[in-house]
């Protein structure tokens, strides 16, 4: 694998998310860059960036969710489950975001910002996790903007 496939990338930033719904849960919000490629050269907004990006979410559950799944069943790992969701209001949000400098000789630097808001939240209390969790799933929207950069420092 060529040198400046891994190299062209340096992060910047990254910080956690997360949400708070209504039956006292918090959940953590994690995205992460994985790859950038140039998609099209010219385009209103300059360079079109293809973004690889991935999140997952770590819950940490109320007293009350732990209560309604304590003599459920543990769901078994792999299994996709299609009854016994209910949605869940978010009283407060933060969304979780990282940065990287994408860096190309004949391109030039670009600051790639990939944010996530999460907009819904659901729970199933028909089963509990193998660590005795309610499980959750959260709903979001990925943002995605890049900029040129002219610092220097950024990428050395």
């Amino acid at each position: 694998m060529s040198t400046n496939i891994i190299d062209r990338l340096r992060f910047k930033d990254s910080r956690l998310g997360y949400v708070k719904v209504n039956d006292g849960s918090i959940i953590i919000l994690r995205v992460a860059i994985v790859d950038v490629r140039v998609r099209e050269e010219a385009s209103p907004f300059g360079v079109e960036f293809d973004v690889n990006a991935t999140g997952g979410i770590a819950v940490y559950p109320s007293e009350v969710a732990l209560e309604e799944v304590k003599d459920k069943p543990t769901i078994e790992p792999g299994k996709t489950v299609n009854e016994g969701w209910a949605q869940v209001d978010i009283v407060e949000k933060t969304p979780a975001y990282e940065e990287a400098v994408y860096y190309k000789e004949n391109r030039g630097k670009y600051l790639i910002r990939v944010e996530i808001e999460p907009i819904m939240v659901s729970k199933n209390t028909l089963y509990k996790t193998p660590q005795g969790t309610p499980l959750y799933v959260v709903r979001w929207v990925p943002k995605i903007t890049w900029n040129e950069v002219e610092d220097e420092s950024i990428h050395e």
